[in-house]
């Protein structure tokens, strides 16, 4: 995976799709395998659609991942180069929504036993950096679109109100880890635009906090 030094953009991750629910407690991602840049080594195109939700305890419970022919779903691929997930509302979200409750946990973490961490990576860390950081991965393919030079700024937007930005890191690094990405402190800095020694920094605080658990690894296997 790459470091944060190296200023990538997240295109192999991000999701072409996103919608939340009102509460923001419901989220559904869909991903697109239409090329080899885009995860797909053989075969014809596909789309996988997650959906998750979020507990009253914090913790991002995965309840659906299905596999479909490209286009199955009607929600056009993103153009080439597009790294912010289109949010636009589906007919179908309603029903998905309604019964997602109804379906069972999925561990992220068994889906390795049948998947290849290139995969799983877009699958599971593409659906929780679009989950928290869209709004500054839209500002940021603005600024690139106009060439204005200017650099955004990720600020606290990534918070929920009334947290902090130590808070709302350490959320986000057990998200992803809880969903098997072991290298969370680097995607965190890649989405942000800021270098992985300010997110490790960040993490320390939040063990000196008591907030968050020392330390603790991410536990996707490396494909073979």
């Amino acid at each position: 995976m790459a470091s944060a030094k190296k200023g990538r953009d997240l295109t192999d991750w991000i999701p072409g799709w996103m919608a939340m629910d009102e509460t923001g407690t419901k989220s559904a991602c869909l991903h697109f395998f239409t090329s080899p840049s885009s995860g797909l080594k053989a075969g014809s195109p596909f789309e996988v659609l997650t959906v998750a939700t979020r507990s009253k305890d914090g913790h991002l419970v995965l309840r659906e991942i299905s596999f479909k022919p490209l286009g199955a779903h009607k929600v056009p691929a993103p153009e080439i180069g597009d790294v912010v997930p289109d949010q636009t509302k589906q007919a179908w979200l309603p029903d998905l929504f309604e019964n997602i409750y109804g379906k069972s946990e999925i561990d992220p973490l068994h889906l390795q036993e049948f998947l290849s961490t290139a995969v799983i990576r877009k699958i599971l860390t593409g659906h929780v950096v679009a989950l928290h950081y869209s709004s500054i991965l839209r500002q940021r393919q603005r600024n690139r679109a106009i060439k204005s030079g200017v650099t955004e700024k990720a600020g606290s937007s990534f918070a929920v109100q009334g947290e902090s930005i130590t808070r709302a890191t350490a959320r986000i690094f057990k998200d992803l880890q809880t969903w098997g990405e072991t290298k969370a402190a680097a995607v965190i800095a890649e989405a942000e635009g800021v270098t992985a020694t300010t997110i490790h920094n960040r993490l320390q605080l939040a063990r000196s906090g008591k907030y968050l658990e020392t330390p603790g690894k991410g536990a996707r296997k490396k494909s073979i």
